[in-house]
């Protein structure tokens, strides 16, 4: 098993995540996150913050947010970003780091862990290492919103499937056209991992290939009683549970959306 953050060390994956991530099952994120923010309160701390693509509409909208990751890359990407938003640059500080184990000197009433950054971690003890950590840096009633993948097993185990067609995007800087493939996927029952080998391709307008990069990540999977369990054992009361940025209630195969509170 190649590392679990493979797909964010640079090169084309980085350069296109905006492109790919957002939609589908995260569909809403930013805006869910937003009332969040309005109902629980800054500053923020966002785990797994990579390019910056929540970070910045919390601090658009007048929020102080700290962003941890552990990629150089995707936090070069939002600090790039900032760079067009210099209005901005007083409420934002990016933090290159490992979510297991950080320390900020700082207490937050909201925490957010985002579009799956969770998952990266691949053991129930790293998870239960997180989550402790998140704990000692909410103030006391604070805040965790939690965003998992519920483990859909028909696609999961399904070898015998057709691999996804391609996804194309259209990179907007670049004016190259982005193909993402699914070249293999891996599963582990045993350990409750999914590692997903892709190949990134940008073709110019004329459909000539001029880059083509192949790459990998790994996520481990949870049902709902873990992560419940986790929670309980690290700190936290669960107040709400959804499976969709819109407030649809758990659901199999869908998003795992959890609001817990520190106490």
């Amino acid at each position: 098993m190649t590392n679990a953050t493979d797909y964010y060390k640079g090169g084309l994956a980085v350069a296109a995540y905006d492109l790919f991530t957002g939609g589908g099952l995260l569909a809403g994120d930013i805006e869910f996150y937003l009332d969040c923010a309005h109902r629980f309160g800054g500053p923020i701390l966002e785990i797994g913050t990579g390019t910056g693509r929540i970070l910045l509409p919390l601090a658009n909208a007048g929020y102080d947010v700290i962003g941890l990751d552990i990629s150089n890359s995707m936090l070069a990407m939002a600090a790039a970003k900032l760079t067009d938003h210099p209005d901005l640059s007083a409420r934002v500080q990016f933090v290159n780091d490992d979510m297991t184990n950080f320390d900020l000197k700082q207490k937050f009433p909201l925490i957010i862990n985002t579009a799956r950054s969770f998952q990266h971690l691949l053991t129930p003890d790293d998870q239960r290492k997180a989550l402790l950590c998140i704990h000692q840096h909410l103030m006391p009633g604070g805040y965790l919103v939690l965003d998992l993948f519920d483990p859909y097993f028909e696609l999961l185990f399904a070898n015998d499937l057709a691999a996804p067609a391609p996804r194309e995007m259209h990179d907007p800087l670049s004016n190259h056209q982005i193909r993402r493939t699914m070249l293999a996927r891996y599963t582990d029952p045993m350990h409750q991992t999914v590692q997903e080998v892709l190949r990134f391709e940008a073709f110019d307008k004329a459909g000539g290939l001029v880059a083509c990069e192949e790459t990998s990540w790994t996520l481990r999977w949870s049902m709902r009683q873990e992560i419940a369990y986790l929670l309980e054992l690290c700190g936290f009361e669960v107040v709400e549970q959804f499976s969709d940025f819109s407030g649809a209630p758990p659901a199999y195969g869908r998003e795992q959306l959890w609001i817990a509170r520190s106490i």
